[in-house]
């Protein structure tokens, strides 16, 4: 307002508006000088509507208290008004009106009208001018009149001397002064509401209900809308006979009314009756802010119903007090346990003892005990009905345990069903573990691997049994006969290999069986690996022999290149093995697989042996910090020349617990991000079963990590497909001035690239109309950022004029080495439509692409690699884009995404289809993750070695950003295979199953944050080998929405090191527990590292829905 302010005086008829403003006082109202009516300012917290608004001077300004705010209407367009909901017919007979103490004398024209339906309006006072001045009463206006009752007030402005619209800052309303009402004596005895259950109908921001009974004034509940309820429950009968409520007392809580109505029932019903009538009650700062309200009856439960309030638009209550005496019940808890033998070994029977009481007033009827192991339901026995006074003792056999330390614990009556005087002393913890001591014996476990991991069809798929002895002692000698079997979905068996291994394993010794090969189809299969028991295995180390695991054939993208690991049992190597790990910044855990062989010294190789004809290499590698070399590689023993290796894009740094900074500051403690491609095209295509070795020479770098090697057999260079319709790039035509001749001959439909490295220096901009722009092919047309610069912002800007371009058979070479949000995208071009980008190979950029507001566009055949934050997001309003067919490793966000947000525009990302995806070693973030958006469908996903986060994570959280949740159609997650999943990020301070200082993630996460988290479906899903746990789901507080219509269907979670399925009792402090529901149907969990699921007792606002077919 001050610049509007400033022009006016510049004016040269500045002065005669002041002559003008002095003739016109003669005929206008000054301010009155009368005090406000008693009680509050009725405005606060009212909905307040107008005629209009300039720019962003909106009407709820004039209800904030802040008068350096102030709403302005439409200019140059009077009459204008501006009205006040009060929320019912209310008496009032004064209105005050301000302007910002600082502005310049001014008159306003207006009347006050009022109306109790909002379309039938009358004058209350009649128009009149009113001046405002800052030199009298800080620039308000006062305006008494006689009392009246309404519903809506509405100021009809018609005239403003200063400037061309109406302006307000506070639009305050206030009613007939009243005597404050008689007060109650408080009453006597103890409250008993603190630590009660308490619910509400509604809530606005974090204003919950259980700020209601927290003994806290300055912490309170609010209802979203009126009426609003607070339900208490007392958990049993009690004689109550009074109720205080009490708001925060401080002076700048105003005086206010609240109508409010008393429920309640009691313990042989669930239907409220009315207790006390409906009231007006006043909140007064003054007194206290306390009401206290007689109630004279039995309940278990207790309701306010508030209707009114005239503080704000719904029920406020900071403290919800109950007086009375408990009516006589029972109440049972357990005094204590123990275990028969109290010393067990592995192979004894186990007996668990609880001892339970009733130290309540009242019989108790038939109830039973829930038994714990480890926080594990491990069975429930029975107990009889139990006297007050009395105690007994009930048992339960829980069998055999393997060796280790148990935490036991119980819980009588943990389904609530007998109503008790204290249901917080259930629970029962042994202060000391249970020890099951180990008998001597060997452990022999099989489990499969397969090379290559994620076969397509056709592949020969090589497998590998690894034979471990987890026991304590050496296996007997002779033949360990070892038998896979392969079935298919429907069960049947498609093939039997057999192997042994021959001699002793040394306890703690693995060894590794060739098991055979498979011809691939594709589908689904299940490979089953047994292994005969041992002579030297007692029966309880026998159970499992046995281990499953999923493979699907099929999923993920189908690129033309093949992935072999070093670490596979069928390489031949004289270097090391790593011993596979899941920990970020080391050099087995950051790698493909889990592992990598190292090559410290002169003549150490690693030995492929290629599965298809090759005659292109990408060395997935890590050398040593701000190191560049060589390592040399040889065909069937022959050298075949160097790759060149080196660390400029590796080596990020990062404390552990600066986390969430990893990419972008490259300061901290520790160095992750450790591994980076090295490409090599040879003299000839080299068939399948040739041996290729690399292997470090002299003069080759010191030492270097060999993760992996992709081969592929890449066609000769394209040539211009028509040099009548696409302009040729050339070394005296660069790729702008090809561009240029193409948009001036209209015949032309686009470059041709032809093979080269070609240099650019900055974003090429595309324009004009549709583009073709095209390469030899990614191996052999190759785009680059200057190599000598970092950070610099090139690759292609779409303009809106250019949409149904295309890009195709390039390869993009950036020069980023950290993060920076906002440039590094390869390809640009908010609201693009219609465009293709396809067989682009693309790294170290910051993004391939950032989709804002762009639609039916096309990404498929591509190559990401190693970038600095996602592959491919779409967001604000992206829809129907077909993302087919694409490879992403090493992404250093969410790998492929679609992020629902509205902040640059756009409503709901819808009909996107994100299908034939592959994501491996994912450095930070998810394989695949979905904030939002409504039917959108991620199909037939491939996705492996997540280094910190999910596989894929399913989220409403917004990240501050003004986002939408879940829509109305589901989002889909259908045919999906993850291996090694999950990580650990963030800091898990307070946790609950805390086991380091992170919080663990598992593969699947489903992520209830600020936004609306509903109608959700994951289906045909294989987990194998996840970090923590398969199924994650976790709930943001404060604001703990509730998951809705979570549908988990045909999911395989196969040896999670923890659990099958974590519920995420707490995060960190204050975070948790996990809130709504979920489904599962055929949901199965093989082999969990400590157990099927977590957290179900501590969750008792999530509901598990098992449909059919589980196995837990």
């Amino acid at each position: 307002m001050f610049s509007k302010s400033a022009s006016l005086k510049s004016n040269p008829f500045f002065i005669l508006s002041l002559v003008l403003v002095v003739l016109l006082s003669q005929f206008t109202l000054y301010p009155s000088t009368s005090s406000a009516a008693g009680g509050p300012n009725l405005t606060l917290g009212k909905t307040i509507t107008a005629s209009g608004q300039a720019d962003v001077y909106t009407p709820n300004n004039v209800k904030d208290g802040n008068p350096t705010t102030y709403w302005e209407s439409t200019n140059n367009a009077f009459p204008q008004w501006i009205q006040v909901d009060l929320g019912a017919n209310t008496s009032f007979d004064q209105i005050v009106l301000k302007l910002p103490a600082g502005w310049e004398t001014r008159t306003q024209t207006l009347s006050v009208q009022g109306s109790t339906n909002g379309s039938t309006f009358t004058n209350i006072v009649g128009s009149a001018g009113y001046v405002f001045n800052p030199a009298i009463a800080g620039n308000s206006v006062t305006i008494n009149f006689a009392s009246t009752n309404t519903r809506y007030v509405r100021l009809n402005l018609t005239g403003n001397t200063a400037w061309p619209a109406a302006q307000l800052s506070e639009f305050e309303i206030y009613g007939a002064a009243t005597e404050p009402p008689p007060t109650t004596p408080p009453p006597t005895g103890n409250n008993i509401a603190p630590s009660k259950p308490i619910t509400a109908s509604s809530v606005t921001q974090s204003f919950v209900a259980s700020n209601a009974n927290d003994n806290n004034t300055s912490t309170y509940w609010e209802g979203g809308s009126n009426p609003s309820q607070l339900t208490l429950d007392l958990l049993a009968n009690q004689n109550v006979t009074s109720i205080v409520l009490k708001l925060n007392p401080a002076s700048d809580w105003a005086t206010r009314t609240q109508t409010i109505q008393v429920l309640g029932h009691n313990q042989d019903t669930t239907t409220f009756s009315n207790l006390v009538a409906a009231q007006t009650y006043t909140f007064n700062p003054s007194t206290g802010n306390t009401v206290t309200i007689p109630v004279t009856a039995t309940v278990k439960r207790l309701q306010l119903n508030i209707t009114t309030n005239s503080g704000a638009p719904a029920g406020q209550i900071a403290e919800f007090q109950v007086y009375g005496t408990p009516v006589p019940n029972p109440d049972l808890t357990i005094s204590g346990m123990s275990s028969s033998p109290a010393s067990p070994i592995e192979s004894n029977a186990i007996t668990l003892n609880a001892n339970v009481s009733n130290i309540g007033n009242a019989g108790s009827p038939a109830s039973s005990v829930n038994f714990y192991l480890n926080n594990q339901l491990a069975g429930s026995a029975p107990v009889s009905a139990l006297p007050a006074g009395q105690s007994t003792t009930v048992s339960l056999n829980v069998g055999n345990k393997n060796a280790g330390s148990y935490i036991i614990s119980s819980k009588i009556d943990e389904s609530n069903t007998v109503i008790e005087l204290n249901d917080a002393n259930n629970a029962y913890s042994n202060p000391s573990p249970l020890v099951v001591s180990a008998v001597p014996s060997s452990d022999l476990i099989a489990t499969a691997t397969w090379n290559p991991s994620n076969p397509s069809a056709g592949n020969t798929v090589t497998f590998t049994a690894n034979l471990k002895n987890e026991g304590n002692v050496a296996s007997a000698g002779g033949a360990h006969a070892i038998t896979l079997t392969l079935k298919n979905a429907s069960g049947t068996t498609i093939q039997t290999l057999n192997g042994s291994y021959s001699g002793a394993i040394a306890a703690g010794q693995s060894v590794s069986v060739n098991m055979g090969t498979w011809t691939a189809v594709n589908g689904g299969y299940t490979v089953t690996t047994t292994v005969a028991a041992d002579a030297n295995e007692v029966s309880i180390k026998q159970t499992n022999n046995t281990s499953t695991t999923s493979l699907y054939t099929g999923r993920g993208a189908n690129m033309p290149f093949t992935v072999i690991e070093a670490e596979l049992p069928s390489n031949v190597t004289n270097g090391t093995k790593l011993a596979p790990n899941f920990t970020p910044g080391d050099f087995a855990g950051e790698a493909s697989g889990r592992s990598a062989v190292h090559l410290d010294a002169t003549g150490e190789y690693v030995e492929f042996t290629l599965t298809s004809p090759a005659n292109a290499f990408v060395l997935r590698n890590a050398v040593a910090e701000n190191t560049t070399g060589t390592v040399t590689i040889y065909a069937n023993g022959t050298n075949k020349g160097k790759f060149n290796v080196s660390s400029k894009f590796s080596y990020l740094y990062a404390s552990p617990t600066t986390l969430g900074r990893l990419g972008y500051d490259n300061a901290g403690t520790k160095a992750y991000w450790l591994y980076e491609d090295s490409q090599l095209m040879l003299d000839q295509v080299y068939p399948a079963g040739t041996k290729i070795k690399i292997q470090k020479e002299a003069g080759d770098v010191s030492w270097i990590y060999v993760d992996m090697i992709e081969t592929e057999n890449v066609a000769p260079a394209a040539t211009n497909p028509d040099p009548s319709k696409y302009v040729q790039v050339s070394a005296s035509k660069s790729i702008e001035q090809a561009l240029n001749e193409f948009r001036q001959d209209a015949t032309k439909k686009g470059i041709f690239i032809p093979a080269g490295t070609w240099t650019i220096n900055s974003k090429i901009f595309i324009y004009g109309r549709a583009t073709e722009i095209i390469g030899a092919g990614p191996w052999h047309t190759k785009l680059t950022a200057p190599q000598d610069q970092s950070n610099t912002d090139v690759g292609f800007n779409i303009a809106a004029t250019a949409n149904g371009s295309t890009i195709k058979d390039l390869s993009a070479w950036g020069n980023y080495i950290y993060r920076q949000d906002g440039p590094g995208k390869f390809i640009d071009g908010n609201g693009m439509q219609n465009v293709t980008i396809q067989n682009v190979w693309a790294e170290h950029f910051v993004c391939l692409y950032w989709g804002v507001n762009s639609s039916n566009n096309t990404f498929k055949n591509n190559r990401i690699k190693n970038t600095f934050a996602d592959g491919i997001n779409m967001t604000n309003g992206s829809s129907n884009n077909i993302i087919d067919n694409n490879y992403s490793r090493g992404a250093g966000d969410d790998a492929f995404a679609l992020f629902s947000a509205s902040d640059a525009g756009g409503s709901y990302n819808t009909g996107n289809k994100y299908t034939n995806l592959t994501a491996v070693c994912v450095r930070r973030a998810a394989a695949f993750a979905v904030y939002g958006g409504s039917d959108n469908l991620f199909q037939n996903l491939y996705g492996a070695d997540t280094l910190t986060y999910p596989g894929i994570t399913i989220s409403s959280y917004s990240f501050g950003y003004n986002t939408l949740g879940f829509g109305d159609v589901d989002t889909v997650f259908d045919g999906i295979t993850l291996d090694r999943t999950g990580g650990d990020f963030w800091t898990s301070v307070g946790a609950d199953d805390k086991i380091n200082d992170y919080q663990n993630f598992g593969a699947i996460w489903f992520y209830v944050g600020d936004r609306t988290f509903k109608n959700v479906v994951v289906k045909n899903v294989d987990i194998n080998n996840s970090v923590y746990f398969g199924l994650m789901f976790q709930t943001m507080y404060p604001n703990a929405l509730a998951m809705q219509n979570v549908r988990v269907e045909n999911v395989n979670i196969n040896n999670p090191v923890r659990y099958g399925i974590k519920l995420v009792a707490r995060a960190e402090q204050g975070q948790g527990p996990v809130v709504g529901s979920a489904s599962f149907k055929n949901v199965k969990v093989n082999n969990p590292g400590v157990s099927a699921i977590y957290g179900e007792s501590l969750s008792p606002n999530f509901t598990v829905n098992r449909v059919s077919g589980n196995n837990w």
